[in-house]
């Protein structure tokens, strides 16, 4: 069996989109599990970086290394993520993937 990938992503609102976003990021990984593509026994979060009003931070397991290819070609996902991405500043999504240490 495949492992589990770590994401994390930061997001850069644009100016009056916040709540907008923050709407989105409470629904996006729920979302990804029901399209079969987090790994469901681990722990996600959506979170605002504090003292901030506009960046926001997300982290997620993509249930194996292809859960994400297969999110960028499924329409309803690029379909979310162009909704995210046109509430945030340019360059104000910014994945990671991560790989824990032993």
């Amino acid at each position: 069996m495949a492992a589990p990938v770590l994401t994390v992503i930061t997001y850069t609102a644009k100016p009056g989109c916040e709540e907008e976003l923050e709407g989105l990021l409470r629904t996006h990984v729920a979302r990804l599990a029901e399209l079969g593509l987090v790994a469901e026994v681990k722990p996600h979060f959506a979170a605002k970086k504090v003292g901030t009003q506009n960046i926001f931070v997300e982290s997620f397991w993509w249930r194996d290394a292809g859960a994400r290819h297969i999110a960028q070609d499924n329409s309803e996902v690029q379909e979310l993520w162009m909704r995210v991405e046109d509430l945030c500043i340019s360059n104000g999504v910014q994945p990671v993937e991560l790989a824990l240490l032993d």
